[in-house]
């Protein structure tokens, strides 16, 4: 990968120099052979023994380790005009003996564990979502019961519920780390959440802490009184439609374990779009914290398909913001800043299938945490290698690959052979390499890091012979 994964981690403190030396040489083995087994992917056995003494070491951290990259990403960051941050949580499923450290995971059988993750993901705002890099991750594992098994079973009372700590803090949380990382720049990130993150005490403060945010709201929450209207439902649907777009939506897969209906399969269609807004005030939930305002001002951007095909199910997206919506293009833009969602989803599957990280055969939460910290740039590299590749296709290829990546794609006949390929034709050529074909759409992670694998072990072959030949 041309982008130099070690960069990521210039200036790593981990208490000798060596061992920041060394991580910078396991880096550059990972990030050339992504989804391979550590020994696999490491030269020697020694380096192998070298990257496990390193992740087990009680003085190396996840926190120390993921330093360099969140100092990067918001380098990148305040060289943008318009960032986003998009949050969001996955799990990591481990099988086989227990593990050290890890947990119950939602859905799960006993004989799997593992650890939950929540990413702070910065993107640029410009319309083509970048991704820049991540800026905060919080680790948790679920070691006993859930609290609705232990108020059944009588070992919780309602008021001890509600004073134990939430996980939905986390939203809040990374909102906050996240922006702790701007501290020295005037970047103005604006927060990108889903549906979970629907609530009225993270709409409060980060309203009272000029946090900018969009929210998909999921509950048909209490609105202050206007004739009839009582809810959010309600008043959405009174809402004149401002204006209308079509738009292409693309295909969906099944997502395990969910039966909601706007998470299911869809085939891609061409749909009919119209966009309201309006200024509304919550009330207040009972449920919440009585120091909590009991009205909140806030802003609602409602769309909503026209005439969805039979058997599918419409577009229906309320957005909650912060951001203004006095004008059509203003209204568009909160849209679009919500649809930079899927570029978190995309970076999990870097992680998780481009990486293979639930693959990896380690014994507890602490070295999970810490390969963790390794993969997570590798991760976004893989990430940003595809989308600039989409999105700014007519780059050159230089801006992806090494020269000589590129002359062994050309000596192959899989790009042009003279002159430099583009950013496209160079993607399409690595995943030649992983065994793609133009018939099945656009390339996958696996086949990207397969490919990649391929060229980087050609690339290394094509230097030893031009090597020998000049010293012959």
């Amino acid at each position: 990968m041309h982008l130099d994964m070690r960069r990521e981690f210039d200036g790593l403190q981990l208490g000798d120099c060596r061992r920041a030396r060394r991580v910078k040489r396991i880096v550059e083995r990972l990030s050339s052979r992504p989804d391979e087994s550590f020994p696999k992917a490491m030269a020697s056995r020694a380096e192998t023994e070298a990257l496990y003494r390193l992740v087990e070491s009680a003085d190396v951290t996840f926190e120390a380790l993921s330093k360099p990259h969140r100092r990067e990403t918001a380098s990148r960051c305040a060289a943008r005009p318009s960032v986003l941050v998009v949050h969001d949580t996955t799990d990591f499923r481990y099988a086989g003996d227990a593990r050290d450290g890890l947990g119950k995971v939602s859905t799960s059988t006993d004989k799997c564990q593992g650890f939950y993750a929540h990413f702070s993901l910065a993107v640029a705002g410009d319309g083509n979502r970048e991704p820049l890099g991540v800026l905060a991750v919080e680790r948790w594992a679920r070691r006993e019961p859930g609290v609705s098994t232990r108020r059944r079973a009588g070992e919780l009372t309602d008021a001890a519920v509600r004073k134990l700590p939430r996980e939905s803090a986390r939203w809040l949380r990374g909102v906050e780390h996240a922006a702790a990382e701007f501290t020295d720049s005037e970047v103005s990130p604006i927060h990108i959440m889903d549906s979970e993150a629907d609530d009225y005490a993270l709409y409060a403060r980060l309203t009272d802490r000029s946090h900018r945010f969009v929210v998909r709201g999921y509950h048909d929450r209490r609105v202050v009184d206007e004739a009839d209207v009582r809810t959010i439902k309600q008043l959405v649907a009174k809402l004149p439609i401002e204006f209308e777009v079509y738009t292409d939506l693309s295909k969906r897969k099944i997502r395990m374990f969910n039966d909601r209906k706007r998470t299911q399969k869809r085939a891609p269609r061409t749909a009919q779009l119209a966009f309201s807004a309006a200024r509304i005030s919550l009330k207040r939930p009972d449920h919440v914290e009585k120091d909590l305002p009991t009205e909140l001002m806030l802003n609602v951007v409602h769309v909503r398909e026209i005439d969805a095909p039979d058997g599918n199910e419409p577009v229906n997206w309320t957005l909650l913001t912060s951001e203004p919506i006095d004008t059509d293009d203003q209204i568009s833009r909160i849209v679009d800043h919500y649809r930079a969602r899927w570029v978190i989803e995309e970076f999990f599957k870097a992680l998780k299938t481009g990486c293979a990280f639930e693959k990896r055969q380690l014994e507890s939460m602490h070295t999970l945490e810490n390969a963790l910290a390794l993969f997570v740039p590798i991760a976004w590299g893989l990430l940003r290698l595809r989308s600039i590749a989409r999105d700014y296709p007519d780059q050159p290829a230089t801006n992806l690959l090494q020269p000589i990546e590129i002359m062994v794609l050309q000596s192959m006949k899989l790009v042009k052979p003279t002159g430099i390929p583009t950013a496209r034709e160079t993607l399409l050529a690595v995943a030649q390499l992983g065994g793609f074909l133009k018939a099945n759409g656009e390339p996958g992670w696996l086949i990207l890091g397969r490919g990649y694998q391929e060229l980087v072990t050609m690339a290394a072959g094509f230097r030893l012979a031009l090597q020998i030949r000049d010293q012959s």
